[in-house]
């Protein structure tokens, strides 16, 4: 009897400990989709003949739409997390219901009448268009906003790409150097440019910018170090097919900017006196006197 008393206490207890692990592992897999699921929202409307749900989500998720019967299954890479319960009610003369799978991996929807499907995804977005029996014609396009947005991505996307060669293809090209020449009250920076090049100075808000046209690659080390106090930093980046140094400046200082001369040459020359310092030169000593004897 003792043996059989502690056998039900022992499976008792086993049978607690097996529940309670499955609930701990349950609460961590609702946690882990609930960190990882992807946001999104869902707009159902029916107008024009047909029905058409939009899935807006936080981030470009690959999907697949496929058909089974009359249930629409829409299966995503990644887990997702959008409210369907109440899509019905937007189109109910096309569907009848609509559920997100628990993991958040699919959303399905019961068809109330035949209908053909079609798919579109736009970026974040994924569009699917109800078309019923009497549909005749193409099927519906995207709107002309989502088009503009998807043209207006095509060209940053184009611009980033071109920049991106650019910059690799200046770097491949061996530095020039740029020549620092240090003399008392002065600083000039020279920079040796290729044929075809030309230059262009701007100076606004103590920042002094040379555009050069061509992707170039200079060395700044000897002009950084030679740069004199008034001279914050100096720095280069690539646009597109220019090149641009810019030269941030401190407090008054005084710069001459000299065009390309026939060697293709451009030289800039910074004052290293401050304002001060240029009075203290520019007026001369009294005379002095001898003292009346």
């Amino acid at each position: 009897m003792q043996l059989r008393a502690c056998a039900r206490t022992a499976g008792h207890c086993l049978t607690k400990s097996v529940f309670l692990a499955v609930l701990l592992a349950t609460g961590f897999s609702s946690s882990a989709f609930c960190a990882d699921a992807v946001k999104g929202e869902a707009t159902f409307s029916a107008s024009g003949g047909y029905a058409r749900l939009v899935l807006k989500l936080a981030e470009d998720v690959n999907s697949e739409v496929t058909t089974a019967g009359s249930i629409i299954v829409i299966r995503f890479a990644r887990p997702v997390e959008i409210a369907v319960d109440r899509l019905a009610e937007s189109a109910p003369d096309y569907v009848s219901s609509a559920r997100r799978d628990p993991d958040g991996s699919a959303i399905r929807l019961s068809l109330a009448r035949r209908a053909t499907i079609n798919t579109m995804t736009a970026g974040e977005r994924i569009f699917v268009d109800f078309l019923p029996d009497s549909w005749s014609g193409p099927p519906p396009s995207l709107p002309i906003e989502v088009v503009r947005e998807l043209a207006e991505r095509a060209r940053a996307a184009e611009r980033a790409l071109r920049l991106q060669r650019a910059e690799a293809l200046a770097k491949k090209r061996p530095p020039i150097r740029v020549r620092a020449l240090v003399q008392p009250t002065f600083v000039r920076f020279v920079f040796e440019m290729p044929d075809g090049v030309g230059v262009s100075s701007v100076l606004n808000d103590g920042k002094l910018t040379l555009a050069f046209g061509g992707t170039l690659n200079f060395d700044l080390a000897d002009a950084k170090i030679a740069a004199p106090p008034n001279v914050a930093s100096i720095n280069q980046r690539v646009e597109g097919d220019q090149t641009s140094v810019d030269i941030l400046l401190v407090g008054s200082c005084r710069s001459i900017i000299r065009a390309p001369t026939p060697g293709m040459r451009c030289s800039g020359t910074f004052s290293t006196l401050r304002p001060s310092a240029k009075r203290m030169v520019a007026k001369p000593p009294p005379p002095r006197f001898p003292a009346a004897g």
